[in-house]
């Protein structure tokens, strides 16, 4: 008998011999690690692999028996304890995966007796043979007390128990009697990605009915970033590794270079993949704590550092490209994948997890400098808001990135905000914007000005934002000039507001002698000029009779056009209704507006167009929820369009009074019962 396997099991055997009590209840938590461990024997077994070193890792199925084998460092004497012990195990945490000591107890899930060979050692491991040494228990444990092999039971595998030693392998189990359901359960579960992480392992054979090789290789670019190729016979994919200290974050490839992973594939990996998605569209590995079987993230001290440290990194990686000083290739690529899988916000009504802490924790690392760095606002162009914010030495969103799904709605979770024309005012006599952009701007300013939000005098003459005769000139220049603004100019304006609007807006920074020579085409407006709106605006509500729009705001009839999309109409009623309005639609944040009355009372309009009253309409589940969120505040606008009229109807708090049915589309909310009282308002092309 080999002396490591004598010292050992006389130890054991005399303590289950002194407590048979202690050795039965030793086989309950045996039992309760193997069905918490389920279909993760071989991760487990791959994963002590590592940790002693293994470049190889085989699963070779003979007969009734399966063979699992590494080529790394032999059995020592603390090692076949730790192995034979629960809880016991010699490895230090921070210098290998595993540290429990418990993880190999999960192969029980997969055979009745286990024989072990490495170097000199050779033992087996059978609950019929310890029952018979310590008969005095209800109950043994397979792996507990050692016992010599029986080389009459060697017998039908010793030829590929031979071959694997042949091979180099140093390291050989044996699982005999095997439960079949086991054995199946986990080469369907076996995921290539366990080899992403690991130190050591290069290659996994798994010789069954199908044979496999799962091989990976690691390039190293620099002393944080290394290219991994893991390769099945069904495939070949490419990895990019970021690290920086005990954190990595791994960015997958596709034929086009960098792309974003699923939910279902961007799990965390404490080493070895678990089932918690990490929130972004990538892989994050470090030394997490884990439940038992190792699936389920523990949200503890040391997690939490490992949180912290991958936030770090990530907010690193955006600001280092979103800034221009680019520390990887293709950074457009490895920034489309740190964008989150939902929107941020939503995460804060969702249970504590992993990714609501990661996302907790970026917003709170990038706070300090993202509030450096401004977004484009929807009402200006990309060309010109990048021309203009360079001359105002203002921080912003580099244009190639603006088109990355859900980047800007993530900046602005973690604390960026949108430019504010305050911020673009120092390049207003410095720069000279396109036709559009002057248009825009202008648009902008009488938005503002007819609002309220802005005095008059807030505007300068000296600002080049007007063209004429096709150079962009100051309004002093264009009065000097006394030549009509370009048509194309003026168009553009009309088509974000009106020809009343632009008129009067006009003649308040000047006069009307002065906006007859630089709008000739534009009718005057005359104390008797009215838009046509027939009656107050009606919002249907359950719970409250209280109306969004005072009676005194009704007092002036009101024109749409009916060219304009649903969100601009009911942009442009607000607008004449004396509200504040922003149009959100493209920041995905599950409403269209956001309105303040002229009270001071905050709301978020959902805008739905329909061809028919009483058209169903939908949801999605980001709506939904927002609806929920926001209860009486939220406000579904209806918009119904015909040849004569326009017919808006405004129906709050649609989450709790409305009847919502759930379809399988793609997770929308439907509703096709709700009353539809709307105005109907005269249309003018």
């Amino acid at each position: 008998m080999n002396l490591i396997l004598e010292d050992v099991r006389s130890s054991l055997l005399q303590e289950a011999r002194l407590s048979p009590h202690l050795l039965s209840d030793l086989a309950g938590l045996e039992q309760y690690i193997a069905e918490s461990y389920n279909s993760r024997s071989f991760a487990e077994l791959l994963q002590n692999a590592d940790d002693a070193g293994a470049s190889r890792f085989v699963i070779q199925r003979e007969g009734q028996y399966l063979l699992v084998a590494n080529d790394g460092r032999i059995f020592t004497r603390a090692d076949f304890e730790s192995l034979c012990r629960s809880a016991a195990s010699n490895k230090e945490r921070g210098t290998s995966i595993g540290f429990r000591g418990i993880g190999f107890k999960s192969v029980v899930g997969l055979a009745n007796t286990i024989h072990l060979f490495s170097g000199e050692l050779a033992a087996t491991f059978s609950r019929e043979r310890t029952a018979r040494e310590i008969p005095q228990a209800k109950r043994v444990p397979l792996i507990r007390i050692p016992h010599p092999i029986d080389k009459s039971e060697c017998a039908p595998f010793a030829g590929a128990l031979n071959n694997l030693q042949r091979e180099g392998l140093s390291t050989i189990f044996v699982f005999g009697d095997l439960i079949a359901s086991g054995i199946e359960s986990e080469f369907a579960a076996f995921d290539p990605t366990s080899l992403l992480f690991l130190r050591h392992v290069r290659q996994v054979e798994l010789r069954t009915n199908v044979e496999e090789v799962i091989t990976v290789r690691r390039e190293i670019v620099d002393e944080r970033i290394q290219k991994v190729r893991l390769a099945t016979s069904a495939a070949t994919r490419w990895w990019t590794i970021v690290s920086e200290g005990n954190v990595n974050l791994a960015f997958a490839h596709d034929d086009s270079g960098i792309c974003r992973l699923d939910e279902q594939e961007a799990v965390v990996h404490a080493f070895l993949p678990t089932h918690e998605p990490t929130g972004l569209a990538i892989k994050i590995n470090g030394d997490l704590s884990t439940d038992p079987s190792r699936t389920r993230v523990v949200l503890d001290n040391w997690t939490q550092v490992v949180i912290d440290r991958a936030a770090q990194l990530i907010v690193k990686i955006l600001l280092e490209n979103l800034m221009g000083d680019e520390m990887l290739p293709k950074s457009k690529d490895f920034i489309r994948a740190l964008v989150p899988t939902s929107d941020p916000r939503v995460y804060a009504f969702q249970r504590r997890s992993f990714k609501t802490e990661l996302l907790a924790a970026i917003k709170k690392a990038a706070q300090a400098e993202i509030r450096k760095l401004v977004c484009r606002p929807s009402w200006l162009n990309a060309a010109d808001f990048e021309q203009i914010a360079s001359a105002s030495g203002i921080r912003t969103v580099p244009r190639r990135l603006e088109n990355i799904d859900g980047l800007l709605g993530f900046l602005r979770y973690l604390g960026a905000t949108d430019a504010t024309l305050d911020d673009l005012l120092p390049a207003f006599t410095r720069v000279s914007p396109s036709v559009q952009g002057c248009a825009e701007i202008v648009a902008r300013l009488i938005t503002l000005s007819t609002t309220k939000a802005i005095p008059l005098s807030y505007i300068k003459h000296d600002w080049k934002i007007w063209p004429v005769e096709g150079s962009v000139v100051s309004l002093h220049e264009a009065i000097s000039l006394a030549k009509p603004f370009d048509q194309r100019f003026v168009d553009m304006v009309v088509e974000r507001t009106s020809k009343q609007e632009f008129r009067r807006f006009v003649e308040e920074i000047t006069d009307a002698a002065i906006a007859n020579v630089l709008m000739p085409e534009l009718p005057q407006m005359t104390s008797s000029t009215t838009l046509q709106f027939p009656r107050s605006l009606n919002v249907t509500s359950p719970v409250s009779s209280q109306s969004l729009i005072e009676p005194r705001f009704l007092q002036k009839p009101i024109t749409l056009k009916r060219w304009r999309s649903a969100e601009q109409q009911v942009m442009a009623l607000l607008t004449e209704l004396g509200w504040q309005v922003s149009d959100v639609s493209r920041q995905n944040v599950g409403y269209d507006i956001e309105g303040l009355s002229p009270e001071g009372q905050k709301y978020f309009f959902e805008v739905k167009s329909i061809n028919y009253p009483n058209e169903p309409f939908i949801l999605t589940s980001n709506e939904e929820a927002v609806a929920r969120e926001k209860c009486d505040a939220y406000v579904i606008a209806l918009v119904h369009q015909s040849k004569e009229t326009i017919e808006i109807a405004f129906i709050r708090d649609p989450a709790n009074h409305l009847k919502l049915i759930r379809q399988c589309r793609q997770w929308v909310w439907e509703c096709s019962e709700y009353d539809f009282h709307p105005e109907i308002i005269a249309a003018c092309q």
